[in-house]
């Protein structure tokens, strides 16, 4: 240990520079904030007015605006199982390259919306084709924007979501000038060349790597020595013998066995020498601790080709410096029993959903997201009910949208100054939605309900900024297309079950006051559970202080 321990501090003379490669924080960034903007709104502003644009062509045929619910729901399944599966397309794919094939998808699927004659093409075209198109999209687009940031996501995703819902904003009023100039299939060709800049969107989206820039650091390569036993007096050493699930083994964070100097290095674990890393991100490379005693099962066998590839990747974890500053996460390094389910579930990623703590933010995310959408789209149902005129409704409604583009600018400015944790954010707008959502079905006259929409539009930006962001930051920058793939087939699921109970229920009852209180439910089961997740987590940190 002590030649090489002394090789390895050697090799970090201060008289050398050193470089990593880091995220732009900018420079190409720039375009893809753009590009994800582009996509967004060539493919989602133009959803709020579907039944304006369709609702002639519907009564000619005769079926009435229950198609359009129809359309909504494929688009929406389509979405999500789209969503989920572009994993698997990106194992073979780069982004740039699925992002097109979605942009193609979505475009040709416009274009061919322009010639519906039925309600069955118009299923096809506006439901599944696009719903695919925009499947693929998503992942995509999200994926390279937390790739290009890391410090500045928040100031850049709300300037991003601010210019989608200004333009979703005058959307209605662009539609209803094209319906009167150029008619229904002019409108439908109109919105295929709209559609078409999804295309321009998807180009932007190229690999990180090709924008990465030099920063000069102290210290901060991580340096693995060859498996040498750990010594006899660490008493947090692994007992690979008290379980055979080595999984559960009591593993700790390479984080947490830093060394300061050569000295404190020798009473540690004589394995890893590594600085103390501060504002990283994390990336799910293999590490183990190999015992001194001679009982180490045979998966550990040091001449195992799986172990000498995983301990490969390890000790040539300075070369993944695209990532920026490496947090290194032990996981022990055994062979995988081969089995159908396991091969599916590795394939399509499904060993995400161990992790509980990911488990509890796409569950609350997706209940908190439902309920918002749904809670916006009935209200104006709400305040028709109330016997508000046209007019008080639809400043009512231009109050809200006001509010949560004001509010998007301002957290997109707040996080130039300060560091904004996505979820405490999302925790946040999720609670305090619920309340005052509690708060407004209390009312039932102009001002009140004019004053609390407002405070819902600008709480409602806090969860639309934070979405994107709080997975990125707890799952590997490689792992958030299949996460946030998962997350969006629980979010169709969850609106094909609970979105059409609620529906029920209203109709049944003939209340939306029932309707808005279980959307508040949906979003303690988000508030609730990470609730308890924070104070499980609180309570292990102090025990391990004390410890």
């Amino acid at each position: 240990m002590s030649s090489q321990g002394k090789s390895s501090l050697g090799s970090c003379d201060s008289d050398e520079k050193k470089y990593e490669l880091v995220p732009p924080e900018g420079g190409w960034g720039y375009a893809v904030c753009v590009g994800l903007s582009v996509i967004f709104i060539a493919g989602t502003a133009h959803q709020p007015v579907f039944g304006f644009i369709y609702n002639d062509f519907l009564d000619e045929l005769g079926v009435g605006t229950g198609a359009v619910t129809v359309v909504y729901g494929v688009f929406q399944v389509t979405l999500a199982i789209a969503g989920f599966s572009s994993n698997i397309v990106l194992k073979k794919l780069s982004l740039r390259q699925v992002g097109l094939i979605g942009a193609f998808i979505y475009t040709f699927a416009s274009f061919l919306a322009i010639f519906v004659s039925s309600t069955t093409q118009l299923i096809v075209t506006n439901g599944f084709l696009q719903g695919l198109g925009m499947g693929l999209l998503i992942p995509v687009s999200y994926t390279s924007f937390n790739s290009y940031f890391t410090r500045k996501k928040v100031l850049y995703l709300s300037l991003c979501k601010a210019s989608i819902g200004l333009i979703t904003m005058v959307y209605p009023l662009f539609i209803k000038f094209t319906i009167t100039e150029y008619g229904f299939r002019g409108t439908l060709a109109i919105l295929c060349a709209i559609s078409a800049h999804s295309i321009f969107g998807a180009l932007v989206m190229q690999p990180v790597q090709w924008h990465m820039v030099k920063r000069m650091k102290s210290c901060e390569k991580i340096i693995l020595i060859p498996p040498t036993p750990a010594s006899e007096d660490n008493d947090n050493k692994f007992d690979f013998l008290k379980s055979n699930n080595i999984a559960s083994q009591d593993t700790k964070s390479v984080q947490n066995i830093y060394t300061k100097t050569y000295e404190d290095d020798q009473k540690e674990s004589g394995l890893l020498f590594i600085p103390k890393l501060t504002d990283s991100r994390r990336l799910s490379i293999p590490v183990v601790l190999i015992p001194s005693d001679a009982r180490t099962d045979s998966k550990f066998n040091s001449s195992d080709n799986v172990y000498l590839e995983n301990l490969f990747k390890a000790a040539s974890v300075s070369s993944l410096g695209n990532f920026g500053n490496i947090v290194v996460e032990p996981m022990p390094i055994i062979k995988n029993k081969e089995g159908k389910w396991q091969t599916i579930a590795e394939y399509l990623d499904l060993t995400l959903l161990k992790d509980f703590v990911y488990d509890n933010i796409i569950f609350g995310m997706s209940m908190t997201f439902f309920a918002d959408l749904t809670f916006f789209t009935l209200e104006p149902l709400f305040l028709d009910k109330n016997n508000l005129s046209k007019a008080e409704i639809a400043n009512i409604i231009a109050v809200g949208g006001a509010t949560d583009m004001t509010a998007r600018l301002l957290l997109g400015l707040s996080g130039q100054f300060f560091k904004l944790n996505s979820r405490y954010m999302f925790y946040a707008g999720a609670l305090f939605a619920a309340l005052f959502r509690l708060v407004f079905i209390q009312f039932t006259t102009y001002l009140p309900m004019l004053i609390l929409t407002g405070i819902l539009g600008a709480l409602r930006s806090l969860v639309h900024i934070a979405q994107p962001i709080v997975m990125a930051e707890h799952v590997p920058i490689e792992q958030y297309p299949p996460a946030y793939g998962l997350y969006m087939l629980l979010a169709g699921g969850i609106s094909l079950s609970v979105g059409p109970m609620i529906g029920f229920i209203r109709d049944y009852t003939g209340s939306y006051v029932i309707a808005f209180v279980m959307l508040a439910v949906c979003n303690f089961c988000c508030v609730i559970p990470w609730t308890v997740e924070g104070i499980i987590m609180f309570v292990k940190r102090r025990r391990s202080r004390n410890t």
